[in-house]
């Protein structure tokens, strides 16, 4: 058997063995994804996060893909703050607004529950403390208590992580009036949990946009036009 026939198969096992793991592999070997994964490696080694390095990755190589695209970043759920890193460290100067109880989900749902990913506002601030000029904080519940603070401001990325249906489709209902075209929104536990699937598919089926699944449990949507119908009060 041919030595590259031979490599294939290690990988295919490999690829295999780590999918029972909930895991993926990726060929890093390029600077340009050698210099994201080390970027992921510093901020997990700061602060452990539930998404993979895998996961931070993609969103790590997405904002920066985004950087010629007009508008701030937002994450909604932000926990101990690593993926906020991720993305601080991608961006070569926007703004990123962090949206989060910083005391856990306020309810539960499926598997999740009350209380569970909490973090507390000055631990994430300290984890930020290298960025805190180009950050703003929003403690409280989104969309009721946090989202009027950014109303008139447009949007180039955000990424959502809140695992519960309502914030999600209240998410995407905020956000997406307010993404730039080309801008992009992002979701972790797509399809793991059946409330972020079924507020991307209620919201997605009364617009002319689609989403599509990423590697590990993420999925995204991108803003291709300036749809008239679809833009946030007070903008022309």
């Amino acid at each position: 058997m041919p030595v590259h026939q031979v490599l294939d198969n290690l990988r295919m096992l490999a690829h295999v063995a780590l999918a029972k793991l909930s895991y993926g592999v990726a060929d890093h070997r390029h600077p340009s994804r050698k210099r994201a994964l080390d970027v992921v490696r510093v901020a997990r080694a700061k602060t452990p996060s539930p998404t993979t390095p895998l996961e931070c990755v993609q969103i790590f190589q997405i904002v920066s893909a985004l950087e010629k695209i007009p508008g701030d970043m937002a994450e909604v759920g932000v926990f101990r703050g690593t993926t906020a890193a991720v993305i601080l460290a991608a961006s070569s100067g926007k703004r990123l607004h962090l949206f989060d109880t910083f005391q856990g989900l306020p309810y539960g749902e499926g598997p999740v529950q009350q209380g569970e990913y909490s973090a507390s506002l000055a631990d994430v601030r300290n984890g930020l403390k290298e960025h805190l000029s180009r950050v703003e904080f929003h403690p409280g519940l989104f969309p009721h208590e946090t989202a009027a603070s950014v109303a008139a401001n447009r949007f180039s990325f955000v990424n959502l992580d809140v695992d519960l249906h309502d914030v999600t489709l209240a998410a995407l209902q905020f956000f997406w009036p307010r993404l730039s075209p080309g801008g992009v929104i992002l979701s972790h536990d797509y399809p793991r949990l059946e409330g972020v699937v079924r507020a991307f598919e209620v919201f997605f089926a009364g617009q002319r946009a689609s989403f599509f699944p990423l590697s590990g449990y993420q999925c995204m949507a991108v803003r291709l036009d300036d749809d008239s119908s679809n833009q946030a009060p007070g903008k022309t």
